[in-house]
């Protein structure tokens, strides 16, 4: 017999020993939601562990423009992994639907990802109203064949603007302080929003940086943030190279090109063997880009949305 109930701290040894990764979430990430982390139990012992978590489109949705909320769960893999996870699916639906009718002047959409290979999984989650919906290439980049640099992180670079000048960009790499600082974000969400029109969470950039030995790579012109590259450990040898953006003043003057080189370079120097990234399916511009910067296309992820009554735009 399977138990759905609320967690609390008394479940916390055992959810950290069987879940790590999500522990470490509900732990420290600003982002989970209160009121939706649940956990599945058998004969008193938690098999299971899901929640929601706000993005930040979710917190600026209105009816014209919709927010999304991240579902998060997994079951302990075994006999009754099926079982658990279909009641965690169905727990993060009603929790979705009491937050929907809580929220009436937002349109919240609940979203997942799965693999794009794991057919059988997508047709799992379609029985629960889930559709496939955004397609993200997995691109992987290998620093074995990157010339390292060994210098600061900190660092500079020219570039010729608009106008045919030559023009300075500066580079800041930012780290999270012992206390949870993160002195040096200034301007970075300013610019990070004009780009992809809402802010990334801020909530989940400073979980990465803090909890994933990351670093901020922010670029600079004039004392504007123009450009950035956000880089976080996958594990001993592999970081992420995420939230890449370059302002619009500033593309196709080869600001993203130089400075994920040299973040690169960076990183071969400290010892990693290979730079992983995200791109939507359809921006074949940053695709192209980031192929001819030496990134291939090794994977996918598809975004699967529950909305009740929604049909997804095909793409």
């Amino acid at each position: 017999m399977i138990d759905i109930c609320r967690y609390d701290e008394s479940f916390s040894e055992e959810v950290r020993k069987l879940f790590r990764s999500l522990w470490e979430e509900i732990d420290s990430h600003g982002d989970v939601m209160d009121g939706t982390i649940s956990v599945a139990l058998e004969k008193g012992h938690p098999v299971g562990i899901c929640f929601l978590m706000a993005t930040s489109t979710y917190h600026s949705a209105d009816r014209e423009h919709p927010g999304y909320l991240n579902m998060e769960y997994q079951a302990v893999s075994d006999e009754n992994e099926i079982e658990v996870c279909a009641l965690l699916i169905d727990t993060l639906i009603a929790d979705y639907r009491r937050i929907c009718s809580e929220e009436p002047d937002k349109r919240i959409i609940l979203r997942t990802f799965v693999s794009s290979s794991s057919t059988e999984y997508m047709s799992y989650l379609s029985s629960f109203g889930f559709r496939a919906q955004y397609f993200m290439y997995r691109m992987r980049k290998d620093l074995t064949e990157v010339v390292p640099e060994d210098g600061d992180r900190n660092f500079s670079f020219r570039i010729k603007n608009k106008a045919g000048a030559s023009e300075k960009i500066d580079v800041r790499a930012v780290k999270i302080g012992q206390d949870g600082s993160a002195d040096g974000l200034e301007g970075y969400f300013e610019a990070n929003g004009s780009v992809f029109g809402v802010p990334d969470s801020e909530n989940e950039l400073i979980f990465r940086l803090r909890e994933q030995n990351g670093v901020q790579f922010i670029a600079s012109a004039k004392g504007r943030v123009v450009a950035a590259v956000s880089v976080w450990e996958n594990g001993p040898v592999s970081v992420s190279t995420e939230n890449i953006f370059c302002i619009e003043e500033y593309r196709r003057l080869g600001v993203t090109e130089e400075l994920l080189r040299r973040v690169c370079a960076y990183l071969a120097g400290k010892g990693y063997k290979e730079a992983t990234l995200f791109v939507y399916g359809v921006n074949t511009y940053a695709t192209a880009l980031y192929t001819k910067l030496g990134y291939n296309i090794f994977g996918g992820t598809m975004h699967m949305l529950f909305e009740d009554g929604y049909v997804p735009e095909l793409i």
